[in-house]
């Protein structure tokens, strides 16, 4: 970097510096974990310092005149920054608190004027029978801490120095004295709001829809702070607006589906674990077909595609028996949604006729059964462009797109399915003549064949590890994973046919009876009724806020 002449600044200055320091070793560092460097590139007036994070105790500033010198943060502010590493910084000067500190001129005080300066008490027209500002001062004087306080200000003739820098008592009313920044020389006189009031400006600002009605919790922190000011503010927003009923029933979640990735472990034999879906409807073929009944093998991927004219119960037994089973032999364990041609008393006669497993995964989430939808996406594809328009004669090109499917790589195993479920590669019309290989006796051609299968199967299945714990990691990253323990109460998706203006959420409260987790089942008190959910279709039930200072 020093030999080689370059045209960035910001390297020329970095080149300059390190000529002060005898370097031994340069080792880099990823960012995620360089979090020392990136607090300290943050700008001085970034808005961790903000009151609301309740972090003014951490910033002493002197109530002197002489405020340009910034507060230095204690330690602990490191650690706070690993925990956020993704929030975003607003450029210098343009932060919602220096918008509020341009547009609050008449409610904000410099250090050089007089405390007296300051605008008086907010008396807007509060709602009726919830919020009161006229009663605060009355408030303030039942409320413990806030009268010592203005009763050290008022009587002490050499009051503490932090409680004279923190707090100004005006009209009767003590207000708290807010430094916005750092570096700023204004401050805002706020009225200190009592515990006994809290609850009821919360419910006035947050379920009056003219004030704020139903906000987000940052809308409704923006039109309290340059209001009113009390210790954990913002954590008591937070809490309030968690615990509302009606946003935990209609409010959509911007942040990732809960629930981490459960990947299934491989087996290392060929049809044990069978995954099984309808396709369709379609446009009925020439041959009075409608539906396609996909079978994949979960380890070598292989499918068995099967035309039918309907998905009933009945067709979809015998067919699976048929065409399966008395083909291939009898899986370990089949997994499938849990559609009627599935769960019914015909299949669960089948299971226990052949002893196998059928498990039914979770209602509306196919992430279940993960290795048979994406082939059935890219079957429909497929036949989409081979079939001839005006005839609907997609039947006559499926089988053929599914040897095509089978006798492919797989990105996942490496392999093609053919050569995992045969030993061998399937021989194709552009394929040379083939290699003959020449054994003593018939026997050493099974031999050879169970060989070179056994290193198939041991590789494919290293190969299905390494691609499940890379899409488990990108998957699992910022996305939350909460458990639920019996007897919790949770709100469930509604996924019926929903308006608009209908709740996202059931209206009542259901309580878990059974964990297995990430499926959980569900009662519905009143009818009694149980059903499955995946934790990403539930939503836990917010118990009502309670103010910890009025306990």
């Amino acid at each position: 970097m020093l030999q080689k002449p370059v045209n960035n600044r910001r390297i020329e200055r970095v080149a300059n510096l390190i000529q002060e320091y005898r370097i031994a070793e340069m080792k880099h560092i990823n960012g995620k974990s360089n979090c020392l460097a990136d607090y300290l590139s943050r700008p001085s007036d970034y808005p961790l310092f903000d009151i609301d994070y309740g972090l003014e105790s951490k910033l002493p500033c002197s109530t002197s005149s002489n405020l340009t010198n910034p507060c230095q943060p204690s330690k602990n502010i490191v650690a706070y920054m690993t925990l956020r590493p993704q929030q975003k910084i607003p450029a210098p000067g343009v932060s919602s608190l220096d918008q509020e500190d341009e547009s609050s001129d008449a409610t904000s005080c410099t250090s050089e004027d007089s405390f007296t300066t300051c605008s008086p008490l907010i008396t807007t027209t509060p709602s009726p029978n919830v919020f009161d500002s006229n009663q605060l001062s009355h408030e303030q004087a039942q409320d413990p801490t806030i009268s010592r306080n203005i009763s050290q200000l008022n009587h002490s003739s050499h009051p503490d120095s932090t409680l004279s820098s923190s707090f100004i008592i005006k009209n009767g009313i003590l207000h708290k004295l807010i430094t916005l920044t750092p570096k700023s020389k204004r401050r805002l006189c706020m009225p200190y709001l009592p515990s006994s009031m809290i609850q009821s400006l919360l419910t006035a600002i947050h379920d009056d829809p003219f004030q704020s009605g139903h906000f987000s919790i940052d809308k409704i922190m923006s039109k309290i702070r340059t209001r009113y000011w009390w210790p954990h503010m913002k954590q008591d927003v937070h809490s309030h607006v968690q615990a509302c009923v009606l946003c935990q029933q209609y409010n959509y979640s911007r942040q990732k589906k809960s629930g981490h990735l459960q990947p299934i472990p491989p087996v290392a034999i060929p049809l044990s674990v069978t995954g099984m879906d309808f396709c369709g409807p379609f446009a009925e073929s020439p041959r009075e077909n409608k539906y396609v009944l996909v079978v994949t093998d979960l380890f070598t991927h292989f499918v068995t595609a099967i035309p039918l004219p309907t998905n009933t119960a009945g067709i979809t037994a015998l067919t699976l028996f048929r065409h399966i089973f008395c083909r291939f032999g009898v899986c370990s364990t089949l997994i499938t949604d849990q559609g009627t041609h599935f769960n019914n008393n015909l299949m669960s006669a089948l299971q226990h006729l052949l002893s196998y497993n059928h498990i039914l995964g979770a209602p509306y989430h196919p992430q279940t059964n993960g290795v048979v939808e994406p082939f059935n996406a890219s079957m429909v594809v497929q036949i989409s462009k081979l079939q001839q328009k005006h005839h609907n004669n997609w039947n006559d090109y499926l089988d053929a797109v599914v040897f095509a499917y089978n006798s492919s790589k797989h990105k996942t195993t490496q392999y093609s399915p053919f050569e995992l479920f045969f030993g061998r590669s399937p021989k194709l019309p552009i394929d040379s003549p083939p290699q003959y290989y020449q054994f003593d006796r018939p026997s050493n051609y099974f031999v050879h064949l169970q060989k070179i299968l056994q290193v198939y199967h041991q590789q494919a299945k290293l190969n299905i590890m390494n691609q499940q714990r890379y899409h488990e990691k990108y998957y699992d990253y910022n996305r939350r994973d909460p458990h639920y323990n019996v007897g919790d109460r949770v709100f469930t998706k509604i996924f019926a046919a929903r308006g608009k203006l209908d709740p996202r959420y059931s209206t009542e409260p259901k309580i878990i009876v059974q964990i297995n987790h990430p499926t959980y089942t569900v009662r519905h008190e009143p009818t009694g009724r149980e059903h499955r959910y995946h934790v990403s279709d539930l939503r836990p039930v917010t118990l009502t806020y309670v103010d910890n200072d009025s306990i």
